[in-house]
């Protein structure tokens, strides 16, 4: 099986399959003969090695006994199988991922495969549907719910077992209003156990696939099923090579749970029943290389094509997955408020204009919890090239991107003056410039507190130390030492920078820095830990949404105000960008389509493009046209619907 094969087969009757390489660049698949030897092995999403250019490279068979244009003598045989890939009807929904969001095929099918070897025919299906110790008639569901209560009550630290059987109750009246759908989404609080919900989602026979991108939730999810005796696969960036392929083993051999992040989306179980997607707008489940797919739409499209039943579980579902849904399945809002932390809200319009960026009420907050020996995280993103200043004479906020137009004007004059000098809300001339480092903020705040010990944390640092006072970016919520130090204070010291940033998404992802930090604080009582909003707005819709515990708020008017100004998930947008010939010529193939389609639109700025359509399908066969045409003569790059333009 694994040595080389060099003979040919006889013309006649010859058996041919379509290989494409794994190698950068190269798009096109190529023809080879099938070896007598090695025909047993050869299937479709078989890891085989060949011959290309001189070289011997690994690809993927992406169709058996083809009829080929190339005569049968100028093909060369396959040299060997190395290794089981994935099913076909993986290797289907890899071909359509690429070609619905314009990239190439290779990466979906490196995603889809084990990362070692897996020897052909030595994965055998699973009879036994439940796995150890849940078989017999109870099933997985009812297996699950029987042994949860202790599980829940344990899971909420420091939670009375009165408050655990509270959210058992509220997780069995959600599940009985979506247990006859085979589509829905559910909205549960972020401070609430949802293990109880989510394995009661589970499929009863055959596999599940639970998305989440979270590396440390999943693992736990994981080991929580398994305690359970479920058969497990988990399939996340986190875990080794190793790891990685004995979960696809597992799964492939189906009859299982897939719990992971993206690459749980092309899992080769052969007998999928049931998709859930937990926090469906983490921006962790998009990815950002070509092709730019989102694991939500993939994996719910992968169950909607073969009946399987599809779920969306999160604090705050996205306007794409709710736009779905004639509604979005909730807890009362008395119930659902109580799952969510205390917000904190600081109106820096009240504030003392000497303190700066860092508040009075903001620093008593930290003194507070250093005071009680306890951590406190503070959080403040700087992105892209917006400006915010504000108005010494009405304090309102101005919104300049990094080439000196007002957001507010559509037409804004070429050569307006790169720093302005007057508020486009009452005409003011005093505009103060809203902008400061981690690292400045970092000292400033240590000495505001009379030098406690603060430090800041970027991606160079391997490890946060162990201090009072932590400062970063976002990234500071993702870290599990940081979890594991159960911070009693998160606060964003610069919330507008996300409420007003120039991104169609940026209320939708806001929302969801809140939701981080509610994870973060989830293992303290609800009255031990809070989220403090630093904004110069109260009344915006995330900061209510947010304070109230009622994330509906922004889903409504997100809904409504997309729907008008035709944003995702109403229609659908492609950025291009990539080499100056090339998004010329793109632009040209795009031009022609538009005359007989004029349904498409295309604005072209800074050497990019931006193509918009009614949907998704529309947009791709567009696109299918005109970046054939645009990689003739240069290297470009399509992103679907990116979440920050």
């Amino acid at each position: 099986m694994g040595g080389e094969v060099l003979a040919a087969p006889d013309e006649v009757g010859a058996r041919i399959c379509r290989v494409l390489p794994d190698v950068t660049a190269v798009e096109r698949a190529f023809d080879y003969l099938v070896p007598d030897a090695l025909g047993p092995d050869v299937s479709v999403g078989a890891i085989v090695r060949v011959v290309l250019n001189g070289r011997r490279v690994r690809g993927w068979v992406l169709a058996d006994d083809v009829d080929s244009d190339v005569e049968v003598s100028k093909l060369r045989p396959l040299l060997s199988v190395s290794s089981m890939g994935p099913p076909a009807q993986v290797i289907e929904l890899c071909e359509l991922v690429a070609h619905r969001y314009c990239g190439p095929v290779a990466p979906l099918l490196r995603s889809a495969s084990p990362l070692n070897n897996v020897p052909p025919g030595s994965v055998r299906r699973v009879a036994d549907p439940l796995g150890v110790g849940l078989a017999g008639p109870s099933g997985l569901a009812s297996g699950l719910a029987s042994g949860l209560t202790g599980g829940l009550a344990s899971g909420l630290a420091g939670g009375l077992a009165g408050a655990a059987n509270d959210i058992d109750r509220a997780a069995d009246a959600l599940m009985e209003q979506v247990v006859d759908r085979d589509f829905a989404v559910l909205r549960w609080p972020p401070r609430f156990d949802r293990r109880r919900l989510v394995g009661q989602l589970l499929a009863r026979s055959g596999s599940s696939i639970v998305l989440t991108a979270d590396g440390a939730r999943a693992a736990a999810f994981a080991a929580w099923l398994r305690s359970h005796g479920v058969r497990v696969a988990l399939l996340h960036s986190d875990s080794s090579r190793a790891a990685l392929t004995d979960a696809w083993r597992i799964a492939a051999a189906g009859s299982c749970v897939v719990v992971g992040g993206r690459m749980a989306t092309f899992a080769p179980v052969p007998d999928l029943q049931c998709a859930i997607v937990l926090d469906d707008a983490d921006e962790a489940l998009q990815e950002e290389r070509a092709p730019t797919w989102h694991a939500r739409d993939v994996v719910l499209e992968r169950a909607e094509s073969c009946g399987a039943r599809r779920y969306v579980i999160s604090p705050a579902p996205s306007v794409a997955v709710a736009a779905r849904v004639p509604e979005v399945v909730a807890l009362p809002l008395s119930s659902e408020a109580s799952g969510w932390p205390r917000v904190e809200v600081i109106d820096l319009r009240e504030s003392d204009p000497t303190s700066g960026i860092l508040s009075d009420q903001l620093v008593d907050s930290v003194r507070r919890a250093v005071d009680a020996r306890e951590l406190a995280v503070l959080i403040l993103n700087r992105r892209g090239g917006v400006r915010l200043l504000k108005c010494a004479s009405c304090n309102a906020l101005n919104r300049w991107d990094a080439h000196g137009r007002p957001l507010w004007e559509h037409d804004a004059p070429a050569d307006i003056e790169v720093k302005p000098s007057f508020c486009g809300q009452c005409g003011g001339t005093k505009l103060r410039l809203l902008s400061a480092g981690i690292t400045k903020v970092a000292e400033q705040l240590s000495l505001r507190l009379g030098g406690v010990a603060t430090s800041v944390v970027d991606a160079a640092i391997a490890e946060a130390p162990d201090v009072p006072v932590l400062v970063g970016t976002e990234a500071l919520l993702h870290r599990r030492e940081v979890r594991h130090r159960r911070p009693s204070l998160v606060a964003f010291i610069d919330f507008d920078a996300e409420l007003f940033a120039a991104r169609y998404g940026a209320n939708e992802q806001a929302l969801w820095l809140v939701v981080r930090a509610s994870h973060v604080l989830s293992g303290r009582e609800r009255g031990d830990g809070r989220v403090l909003l630093q904004t110069h707005d109260p009344r915006h819709e995330v900061v209510v949404a947010c304070r109230d515990g009622n994330p509906g708020l922004l889903t409504e008017t997100e809904l409504a105000r997309r729907q008008l100004y035709e944003l995702p998930p109403f229609a659908a947008i492609a950025q291009i960008t990539g080499d100056a010939p090339a998004i010329s010529e793109c632009a040209l193939q795009l031009a022609a389509i538009m005359v007989t389609e004029p349904a498409l639109r295309v604005d072209r700025s800074d050497n990019q493009l931006l193509v918009h359509a009614p949907d998704g399908v529309f947009l791709a066969g567009a696109l299918a046209i005109a970046t054939a045409a645009a990689r003739a003569v240069g290297k470009i790059r399509v992103a679907i619907d990116p979440p920050r333009i």
